[in-house]
């Protein structure tokens, strides 16, 4: 399966159709463009600040259309949904799929952290307590999601 990667190049029409056709979503102009700018941001943008970007290049793009076109790469796997930190804050979404640490500050912005230290962090969790949790609780675990919260010094 072609996986995408969270770039500020755009993809070629070619990769988008691979990527969409391995992940069984059908290749519209509108999700094409939405599909584009979240890969290009380096931050995690709710639907209505992605709207805004989209209609930057198709200021006829719907706001029904960004949120269809969102939860049906969320739902295809091309996409993460990630909860508001803050109670009746907007869901953001990222176009990371793999398993990587978000730290979210007090103003409820949420930034990556850096891949190295990330992967550290999840290497540190023990497979052992990861298969104990499994068996104790009968369900199957598909990974892990991991959120710091900080506030700037």
């Amino acid at each position: 399966m072609t996986e995408p990667a969270q770039t500020a190049q755009p993809l070629s029409a070619q990769e988008l159709r691979t990527i969409f056709a391995d992940h069984g979503l059908r290749t519209t102009r509108q999700r094409e463009a939405v599909y584009q700018a979240l890969c290009a941001c380096h931050s995690h943008p709710s639907a209505d600040e992605l709207m805004a970007l989209v209609r930057s290049i198709d200021p006829d793009i719907s706001q029904a259309t960004i949120y269809n076109t969102l939860e049906a790469l969320v739902e295809c796997g091309l996409a993460k949904r990630i909860p508001s930190p803050t109670s009746g804050g907007a869901c953001m979404y990222d176009a990371n799929t793999g398993e990587h640490v978000h730290l979210v500050l007090d103003d409820g912005q949420v930034m990556d952290v850096p891949m190295d230290l990330s992967k550290k962090i999840l290497d540190a969790v023990p497979k052992s307590v990861l298969e104990e949790l499994a068996a104790r609780t009968g369900i199957e675990l598909r990974g892990i999601n991991i959120e710091l919260v900080g506030q700037r010094t």
